[in-house]
This record gives structure tokens, sequence and C-alpha cells, in this order.
């Protein structure tokens, strides 16, 4: 049986006028409410596909209908690949990694790296590990003083993730890689990191603190993997590090150094930046909740009692929906799709944008209010709610992230007092990223 999504039709998708498309791709850079606004007055115009040029990246549809949505992740395999979209950041992810290959390479990495992601017991210790950090940094940061909170989680989660995935526990091993990887990450999600990549192809402009803080990330990590290789007792740990050198292909080779190399930076990149924000913006939005607060702080008595993280697990479905670290996610049309019965070719590049499409009306009531009930014992469809795409290219740390979260408010309210000023901090758009416009202004009152 032929997917409605790719049945044939002779219409095509007008272009938006240069009007509409300035507000979508205004909209898209500055976020926040007057994004949203934008957006509503073009959909009014337009429709809810958008089609459009960008630099860099050529044809493309921005797609604000959720049944669309809904048709991109549930396509017939191989209708809609991770291309250009993601393309955009080969620059850091190298050639190999598992957001730009497609086909049996990407299945084959998927298959890979899922489990130890997944699996109960893996996540178990993980856990472990993410509740030392996150006391640790409680124990280190200033008190009764305002500070930005974000930073301090994005050296927590980096910490973290350079235990799980690079098995990196001795400080002398660890303090080298995050200085490297901060300074890699602090450049690679800057504002203008996007527009100098499409400078770098279209014109050759180079970017020399890019290629050197590359250039010193990549001497620690090719290190790291030729001391595991040299000692083969390193190999049999849970790290993810330690599981890609004991990954062969079909034919039984194993991985290159450099096909790992990409795996470990993907990895990083990926996990780090996105639950800090998430985890940013949880604790941002139950601060200027204290009904919602006071129920997360009930929760985690309850679950000292045996009770169970449902209600937190709502905080965080709901931080995801209001505030998605990443508020779009792309494909590539591969072959001729269809989208509301509009033929979409070949090579155009389809934009979902999730952030627009979780605060419809027409699903969620009260759409830009917080309220985490509105998840306790619920989940919505995939088409009005997707923070980590969908199909198969979804997110494949999903449950990771969720857990890093879950640890950290957990232990962040459970044994720690903050505050902070009753205004709502302004979404800022960085990149793609959907950050809170002053990193969270928090006050720490020290551990209980």
């Amino acid at each position: 049986m032929t997917s409605q999504a790719t049945l044939p039709t002779d219409r095509t998708l007008p272009r938006a006028s240069s009007a509409d498309r300035a507000m979508a791709l205004g909209g898209l850079l500055i976020g926040g409410k007057l994004e949203q606004k934008l957006l509503d007055r073009v959909v009014r115009k337009q429709g809810d596909l958008i089609s459009t040029w960008v630099p860099g990246f050529g044809k493309t549809v921005m797609v604000l209908d959720p049944q669309s949505v809904r048709d991109m992740v549930t396509c017939p395999h191989g209708a809609l690949i991770s291309g250009r979209g993601n393309a955009v950041l080969q620059f850091l992810y190298g050639n190999t990694s598992m957001f730009l290959v497609d086909g049996p390479s990407h299945h084959r990495l998927r298959r890979l790296l899922v489990p130890p992601f997944r699996n109960r017991d893996t996540l178990a210790s993980y856990a472990r590990i993410m509740e030392t950090v996150a006391e640790d940094m409680l124990r280190h940061l200033p008190t009764n003083k305002q500070f930005a909170l974000l930073p301090e989680l994005r050296h927590a989660m980096l910490e973290i993730i350079l235990q799980v995935v690079f098995g990196l526990t001795d400080e002398q091993r660890l303090a080298p890689f995050c200085a490297a990887m901060t300074e890699l990450l602090d450049i690679s999600t800057s504002t203008s990191s996007g527009l100098r990549d499409i400078l770098k192809k279209q014109y050759g402009i180079k970017w020399p603190r890019l290629q050197n803080a590359l250039q010193r990330s990549d001497q620690l990590i090719y290190a790291e993997i030729r001391r595991r290789r040299a000692a083969p007792t390193l190999a049999d740990g849970d790290d993810i590090l330690a599981l890609l050198l004991r990954t062969t292909t079909e034919e039984g080779d194993l991985l290159s150094d450099k096909e790992v190399r990409d795996q470990l930076v993907t990895l990083l990149i990926a996990g780090h930046e996105t639950t800090a924000t998430t985890l940013a913006w949880a604790v941002e939005l139950l601060l200027q909740n204290p009904q919602a607060l006071e129920k997360v702080r009930q929760s985690i008595r309850d679950s000292h009692a045996g009770g169970d993280d449902s209600y937190i697990d709502a905080v965080i479905s709901e931080t995801l929906r209001l505030r998605p670290p990443i508020p779009v996610f792309s494909r590539e049309v591969a072959e001729d799709f269809s989208l509301q019965g509009h033929r979409i070719p070949k090579g155009t590049l389809l934009v979902a944008h999730i952030g627009y499409i979780h605060q419809r009306y027409d699903h969620f009531e009260n759409p830009q209010t917080f309220q985490p009930e509105r998840f306790l014992g619920k989940r919505p469809e995939i088409n009005y709610y997707a923070p980590f795409g969908g199909g198969l290219h979804s997110c494949i740390g999903n449950h990771f992230a969720a857990l890093e979260v879950r640890v950290f408010l957990k232990v962040m309210f459970g044994k720690g007092e903050f505050s902070c000023k009753r205004r709502a901090e302004r979404e800022k758009r960085q990149t793609i990223l959907n950050l809170p416009g002053k990193g969270v202004r928090v006050v720490f009152k020290g551990m209980k």
C-alpha cells in the first residue's frame, strides 16, 4: 500500500511573497513571542506550508502543519533523508557522523548507539554519575548573590558526557578535555557560526579560531582513542568509546579512528547544549511558578518514600513543549514527496517548526502557559509534540537527556534553595538554539 505522503500530485506549492518569506525567516532568527506573532500573520496569508529559498540551503519549505509533520516522520524508508539540514554542522561532526549519513550506514550506527542510551541497567549506572556531578555542582555554586545558572549547567553536562561517552573519570585526564571542549562548544554555538560556515562554503573564507579549537580537541580525542586501543582492557568498559572500539563492520573490520572520533563529537555536541538549555528553562519556569515548584518538592519527598517521578517528568515534557531547545528539525526530499496535496520536488529541504506547532491553540489549551498537569497520564500525538524530532532520524539520546534533567531537578530542589526575580526571562535565538536571554539569573541560598 502506498503512503498518502508519497502519492503523486500535479499541484506545486506556490512560493510565498517576499514580505512573508522575510517575516518567516526573520521570526526564525529572532525567536520568542515576536516569532509566534510573525508566523501567525504569515500562516493567515500563505497557509501553513511556506515555500522560500534560504542561502546555503536552497529551496526550503517551512512546515507549520501538524499533519504534515506526521507525514514527515512516518514516511516510507528513503523518501526523506537527513541531508543538508544537518550538513551545516559537518565542519564539527565530521562526514561519517550518524547525523550526516543515511541508508545502511545510518542504520548500523543507530543500532550500535541506541542500546546504551535505552538500557535500564546502563541508565541506572549513568544516573549515579549524574547525581554525583549535580551534588558537586551545588557545593561549588556561589551563595547569596545573583549569577547566571546556564554556564554552570553547561559545565556539569559536559563533565557527564565526558564520563559517559569518553569514559574519563580521572581529574587529570578530564581537565584538558573540559577546557578544549568548552572552547569548541562556545565557538560552535555562537551566533555567527552558521553564517561563517555558509561563507566558508560559498567563498572559501576561513575561521582560524574554530580551526584551532577543532585541532586542539581532535588531538586529545585521537590520543585517547590510541591509548584505549593500545590497552585492550581499557575497551572493556560500558562507556560509549569502549563500545565503539569493540564494534566491527559487516565485513569484520573495526571502525576507523575517524569514524570513532566523528560519533564521539556528535554525541558530545548534540547531548551537551540542548540538555543544559532544557534544564535551565525548567528551573526558570519552576521558579516563576511557585505552585508547580511546590509540587516538584512534594514529588521529591514522595520519591524517597517509594513514590514515582510522574510530576517531575510532566514538568520536563511541558518545558520541552514550551521551550524546546531546538525548535525545528529538517529533512531533505530524496524523491518527489507530497504534503497537503502539493508536490515537493526532490532536493527541497523541509523544516518542521515544532516550536510553533507546540503552541497551537487548536490542540493545547492556554498554550503559552506553563501547565505540567497537561502531561500527567497522557502524551500528545507526535504531529503536535515532537521535541526530539521523529522517524528514522529522531534523537537517540531522548531517554538519557530526560534522565539528566530529572536527576538534576531532584538534586537541585531536593538539596538546595534557589530564588529568582519574578520577571520571566525572554527567549533568545542563537544559531538555532532557543536560549534564556540572560542565562537564568538565580540566587542560590545554600544546601539544606
